[in-house]
């Protein structure tokens, strides 16, 4: 997840990236967390990057609420929180619009204590009537000053600065101290509560008004931050952390307003370790519960990785692992056809893994177009579909590194090399991606590459115009690239559209008309299919026909007259399993069809005569 979250970002070392992100309060906190997500390029650098904040933060509220003994470990529940707002995110990965969503928190909550720690070091220094007035200063410039740059976490800072008085422990070495500027119940303590109330009400409508009129009146209070809302829906179980946080510092606070409290003092250091350690316990079960597990995500996220790295063994073995319990969802099952595909194993191997139509685990409808479509595009040939996804995307949730990375290859497909120039340009500008762009631009030196005819008869000369990479990634993709021009769209529907394409399709490339044939498979339709089966026997006259193929022919033409199947010469096994698989039907003749494709399964669910029959309404993406 870490991984696909950096190609999920983009940070630019431009003046231009700045002024972009600063058009809404919490610009500089989201340009410093997007700065921070691109080290998940490497997880245990960004790991380690987390870790460190974290340590510091911990290291800095000791400090701030003089925290002594057992009570220090109470620090740790600030970043445990900080953990929950990262491991709950789930598919929220690719809908959260915030950019370096990640990061925020970590970020906001280390402003905030940075915030608190020169309000104590002012009252350190300064003598109690003068503490109190630089308090007011200092708060203010925290408001005013932050919010553009931190958005709500300046406003978080402010109220934590708003009733530090109330919280902060008299300290005897000091002169002053907070105590003694703001008593208890002194009537300057609740100006300075009413002050801070004033500052966060009024400042952010003033931005809204003058600066940020982008912004909507209700984002001004929490900008900078998460928000869990899709389309009209809100999903506030998803705050839950953020919550965890503000009580993580209300249990420091008290702790620190204690501290010299006589009840405190009697206190022995042992039952201060049993609290400490109870509260550590049950915020880790709070990071636990809130911990996102879903095994198909994760599977799609590697089989995702393996398909950029042209892993496509790695693909068929991540789609093979786990419980066969588990049902694949749609993206799953397209990834792996395409890995057999790649593979020429397609016609062999497609209905040896489970079919599954599984709802991505979210509370809200999870469409391929938004997850998944801008890769399986760009491998199908449908390169003008992937680059419009990804700009719909970039419009939509902000422009990301995987976006201009499909944007730059469909690009150099289809032959439009000053955008692909434009986009590679802007890769070579991050920290991570710099490599990868030089690479793709190499090949902007020979456009005949592009032209199919060109690059293999560059191949059949052993002078491939590409590089073994190049060919590996690009020459399938452009065999797909052979149908005619015509304007269509998808409707949101990725798998069905790509199914019925290719099924009502027809060419001359040899792998499109093997794609044509498959169309029809998963369509079954016998009027599409049996022209695209001759084609493919006549097309591969030395290739043994391959399995399903055989199976699809053998099974209409024995539901059908229409062609004579008497002379084809089909495998012995394909005869015998139709025959195996008629009889067991028979004998299974007052079972319902749920039932029946339950006990076909072991014995036939590796046939398309088990898809044909006993996969019903199976749902596409």
């Amino acid at each position: 997840m870490l991984l696909r979250a950096q190609e999920l970002n983009l940070w630019l070392p431009t003046g231009l990236f700045w002024k972009t992100l600063m058009q809404y309060p919490g610009g500089a906190a989201t340009w410093l967390a997007t700065y921070l997500t691109q080290y998940f390029y490497h997880p245990w650098l960004g790991v380690s990057i987390l870790c460190i904040l974290w340590l510091i933060i911990c290291l800095l509220l000791a400090f701030v609420y003089k925290l002594k003994g057992p009570w220090t470990m109470l620090t740790a529940l600030v970043p445990m929180a900080l953990l929950a707002c990262i491991v709950q995110t789930g598919y929220w990965i690719y809908y959260q619009k915030l950019p370096g969503h990640l990061f925020i928190p970590t970020v906001g909550i280390l402003f905030v204590t940075l915030c608190l720690v020169v309000q104590r070091l002012i009252d350190k220094s300064l003598p109690a009537k003068a503490a109190m007035w630089a308090h007011f200063v200092w708060m203010t410039l925290v408001c005013i000053i932050g919010y553009p740059f931190f958005g709500a976490w300046a406003l978080g800072a402010t109220a934590l600065l708003g009733v530090s008085p109330l919280t902060a422990s008299p300290d005897g070495k000091e002169k002053g101290g907070l105590k003694s500027s703001f008593p208890l119940w002194g009537v300057r303590w609740w100006l300075l509560i009413l002050y801070a109330i004033l500052l966060i009400t009024v400042i952010p409508q003033l931005y809204y008004q003058h600066i940020f009129g982008m912004t909507e009146r209700t984002f001004v209070y929490a900008a900078a931050m998460p928000c869990f809302r899709y389309s009209k829906d809100s999903f506030e179980i998803f705050r839950l952390p953020y919550y965890a946080i503000i009580l993580a510092f209300t249990i420091l606070a008290l702790v620190s307003a204690g501290e010299s409290s006589a009840f405190n003092k009697r206190l022995k250091a042992q039952v201060k370790s049993i609290i400490a350690l109870s509260l550590l316990f049950i915020a880790i079960i709070g990071v636990r519960a809130s911990w996102y597990h879903d095994v198909n995500f994760q599977k799609e996220l590697a089989m995702n990785r393996a398909i950029e790295e042209l892993d496509w063994e790695r693909v068929l073995t991540i789609a093979r692992d786990g419980s066969s319990d588990i049902k694949p969802t749609r993206q799953m099952v397209m990834y792996k056809n395409l890995a057999l595909f790649r593979l020429g194993r397609a016609g062999n191997e497609m209905f040896n893994y489970p079919e599954g139509a599984t709802q991505q685990n979210a509370p809200w409808k999870v469409r391929m177009t938004q997850i998944g479509a801008k890769l399986i595009y760009y491998h199908h040939g449908k390169e003008n579909f992937c680059y419009r996804w990804c700009m719909e995307d970039g419009v939509e949730f902000g422009w990301k590194a995987e976006t201009l990375k499909f944007m730059a290859r469909t690009s150099l497909l289809n032959r439009e090399w000053t955008v692909a120039r434009k986009y590679l340009n802007l890769l070579k500008k991050t920290t991570f991606h710099r490599a990868w762009a030089e690479r793709y631009e190499k090949y902007l030196a020979t456009p005949d590459a592009f032209d199919l005819e060109k690059l293999e008869a560059s191949a059949k000369a052993g002078k491939p115009l590409l590089d073994e990479q190049g060919m590996k990634e690009f020459a399938p993709i452009l065999h797909m690239m052979t149908y005619p021009d015509r304007l269509d769209g998808d409707n949101s529907l990725v798998e069905m559209y790509l199914i019925q394409t290719f099924g009502k399709g027809n060419g001359d490339d040899p792998l499109f008309q093997e794609m044509t044939l498959i169309g029809a498979l998963y369509m079954k339709d016998i009027d599409l299919f049996w022209p695209r089966f001759m084609k493919y026997a006549t097309t591969n006259p030395d290739v043994h026909m391959p399995r399903h193929y055989q199976e699809a022919a053998y099974l209409y033409g024995h539901l059908e007259n229409k062609v004579d199947i008497s002379h084809m010469p089909f495998d012995q096994e394909v005869r015998d399993t139709y025959e195996r698989f008629m009889k067991f039907n028979e004998q299974c003749g007052l079972m319902t069809e749920e039932q029946k494709a339950i006990a076909f399964y072991p014995q036939f669910g590796n046939t398309f005569y088990y898809f044909y029959f006993l996969v019903r309404n199976q749902k596409t993406n």
